[in-house]
């Protein structure tokens, strides 16, 4: 009788640690680390800018950039990152929600709706679209050594380097409390067991 008890509180804590939950980023691939200085940047709208990449997983849920908001009197920018699929200018599978960053901004975390299906080994591009006034530098990694992809300005391939990017999918991922409850909730069954 005990054994029954017991599983049906542990099958309750965990569907609350699994509606509860937060959300992790699985980085799959990356132009550079965030230790690494930029010091060079493509503008938007002035370029029209896209980054290629080949992913291995088989979705994206997020993108970083390293942006910078440079129209001087500028407070924010609004931009949003599109999700192209084999060319340049091809069709968009998605865009992200868009995201307002404030002057002087240093990393850029746009996310998708959801984790977007991805073919593993196929080629993508990432365009960010400015959708407010003003001006946004978008920082460029002159030596990275990602070999997956190339950037592109105004309509070309553009090299050497990249845009310094990250991207990878959105893994959810239990909060502190709902571990801290599911752990109380384990020495309790255990003491229940021991009397």
């Amino acid at each position: 009788m005990k054994w029954k008890n017991c599983a049906g509180l542990a099958a309750v804590l965990w569907l609350c640690v699994s509606i509860v939950r937060g959300q992790e980023l699985l980085i799959d691939q990356a132009s550079g680390t965030l230790e690494e200085p930029i010091v060079n940047g493509s503008l938007i709208p002035e370029n029209e800018i896209a980054q290629s990449f080949t992913p291995s997983l088989s979705g994206v849920g997020f993108v970083q950039f390293r942006t910078l908001v440079v129209q001087p009197g500028a407070n924010t920018v609004t931009i949003v990152v599109e999700l192209r699929e084999a060319t340049f200018n091809g069709p968009i599978i998605s865009s992200t929600a868009p995201v307002v960053l404030p002057p002087f901004s240093n990393l850029g975390t746009f996310y998708f709706l959801d984790n977007v299906p991805l073919t593993p080994g196929q080629l993508y591009f990432f365009q960010p679209v400015l959708q407010s006034a003003g001006s946004l530098s978008i920082g460029y990694n002159d030596f990275s050594t990602y070999d997956r992809g190339q950037p592109w300005f105004n309509g070309g391939p553009s090299g050497p380097g990249d845009l310094w990017f990250r991207e990878g999918i959105v893994v959810p991922e239990p909060p502190v409390f709902a571990l801290l409850s599911l752990g109380a909730g384990i020495i309790l069954v255990l003491r229940k067991l021991s009397l």
